[in-house]
Formats: structure tokens, C-alpha cells, sequence
């Protein structure tokens, strides 16, 4: 398994937000701003905050919201700590969801943007200040490497009541977890701009036959012995497949985007692709 410290997640994060990343393409007459101009097709190299998601998931090609003048937005991250993020074949799930953290937050900074990072399980486990700071970026790339998740479990309710009640003005707002149980975002999509990012290990939707194992659920910490046989494998490998197309139905309908990241991928170029090819 390939792990990466905390200080190669925060240097590797910076080389490609500030080395690599395609700045905004500057315009005399359209901004980022308080007057609405156009709904446009993005470009390679545009501002990727101005992207309506909304619209995007609509018409399945990224669009654009163009302005007069130039306007901050705020970036909230929402990490969500269930003690399923604990695992991972190539890379561990939560070690990947730090990395987003980090390349999200060097954005938003990179843009003068105000960003803010909030995990949660059934309650809040940690909440940072909102900045412009690369050390706040740094903070909350550390306590999402570092936060307890074993046992930890989700409440959605508590979720949806945090990013309804807690984030007071509407935002883009970046929801990060594994979703294998479906969520409840409804609210939540009606006052933000919401994109969730599936993190993910390729051994949970296909798992191979290993035969006669004991495991432990990370969440739940019950123990149990379980047959990973070619038959159990392609009943599971079904109802898994079934659930998500439910909750890519859900996220459609809900004008949620979504991107799917696996732990052997890299997140920067995973992101950046999808924003190139939506």
C-alpha cells in the first residue's frame, strides 16, 4: 500500500495548484461579479468557480456563469468521518480525502477565496475558521489525516441541519465521502451550489475471492466471519452496482455534481480531467 505524510500531501498539493494549474482567463468585459452576464460552455483554462454546477448536470457538458466585475465566493469542504473510510487497498480512503482537502483549499486561496473545512460524523469533529491563510490550509489538510474515524458513524440529519444552519450564506459547498449509504442532500442542494467526490477503493465494488475471512466493521466493530466465494462475490457485486445507480439517480435529480475518485488514482488529475471533460 502506497501512503503519502502529511508534509508530501501539502508539497505535492502546492507544486500543482501553484506550478501546474491553468490560471483564470482574464477578460475586459466579463469578471467574477455581482452583475449576471451569460450561461456559456466552459473553456480549458477558464475559472473553474465560476462553473453552475446546477446547469452543468443538467445538460451533461460543464456551463458557466459569466459576470461583470469580480466577486469572492466562499468554498466549504464537508468531510465525512465514518469509520469506512478506514480502508484502503492502494491508498487508505481517508488519507485521500486529506489530499482533497489540501488541493481544494490551495485553490480557493489561489483564487482569493475564502475556504472553510468542517468534519462530521454524528457530530462535529472539527471545524476551521474561515480563511485565506495557507495555514489554515495546512491545519485542516492535518486533522482530516489525523482525525479518529474507527467507530465513527454518520448522521445525516446532523449533516444536513450543519450545512443548512452553520454555513449561513448560499456556497459552493464540496461534500466528501464514500457513499455507500444513500444521503439525505435535498435542503442542502436547494440553498448551495453542491458537488460531492465518492472516494472510493476498487476492492469494495469488485472485491475477489479470498475465501474464508474474519473481519471487523469499522464502524460498527462488530466481528464476523464471511466466505468471499465466486457466488457471494456476484451477489454483492450486484446489489452494489443496483445502489448506485440509486444514488447517481438521486444526485441527478437533486442537481448534485458528482466525481468518483478511487485510492490508486491521483486526485489532482483525477479532478482536473473531469473539469476538462464534463
Amino acid at each position: 500500500m502506497q501512503t503519502l505524510s502529511y508534509n508530501t500531501i501539502i508539497a505535492r498539493s502546492k507544486k500543482h495548484l501553484f506550478g501546474e494549474m491553468v490560471g483564470s482567463n482574464p477578460s475586459s468585459k466579463e469578471g467574477d461579479g455581482y452583475d449576471f452576464s451569460q450561461i456559456r460552455p466552459y473553456m480549458y483554462g477558464d475559472n473553474v468557480k465560476r462553473i453552475d454546477w446546477k446547469q452543468s448536470t443538467k445538460t451533461g457538458q460543464i456551463q458557466l456563469r459569466s459576470f461583470f466585475e469580480e466577486k469572492e465566493i466562499t468554498v466549504y469542504v464537508l468531510g465525512l468521518m465514518s469509520g469506512s473510510i478506514h480502508f484502503g487497498i492502494d491508498r487508505m480512503k481517508q488519507e485521500v480525502m486529506a489530499e482533497v482537502v489540501a488541493l481544494l483549499g490551495f485553490s480557493a486561496i489561489k483564487n482569493s477565496d475564502f475556504f472553510s473545512l468542517a468534519l462530521l460524523s454524528d457530530k462535529l469533529l472539527y471545524e476551521s475558521l474561515l480563511s485565506k491563510k495557507e495555514a489554515m490550509i495546512r491545519e485542516a489538510t492535518y486533522k482530516t489525516l489525523q482525525s479518529p474515524v474507527i467507530a465513527q458513524q454518520l448522521n445525516w440529519n446532523f449533516i444536513q441541519h450543519y450545512a443548512l444552519h452553520r454555513i449561513k450564506k448560499p456556497s459552493l459547498l464540496f461534500i466528501l465521502s464514500d457513499f455507500f449509504e444513500m444521503p439525505i442532500l435535498d435542503a442542502i442542494a436547494k440553498k448551495h451550489s453542491v458537488v460531492v467526490i465518492k472516494i472510493r477503493d476498487h476492492f469494495e465494488e469488485k472485491p475477489t475471492a479470498l475465501g474464508s475471512l474474519s473481519i471487523k466493521d469499522p464502524t460498527s466493530l462488530r466481528e464476523e466471519k464471511v466466505m468471499l466465494d465466486a457466488a457471494i462475490i456476484k451477489a454483492y457485486t450486484v446489489r452494489q452496482e443496483q445502489f448506485d445507480q440509486h444514488l447517481q439517480g438521486y444526485f441527478k435529480k437533486q442537481g448534485i455534481a458528482q466525481i468518483s475518485l478511487y485510492t490508486n488514482e491521483d486526485p489532482y488529475i483525477k479532478l482536473s480531467s473531469i473539469l476538462r471533460e464534463m
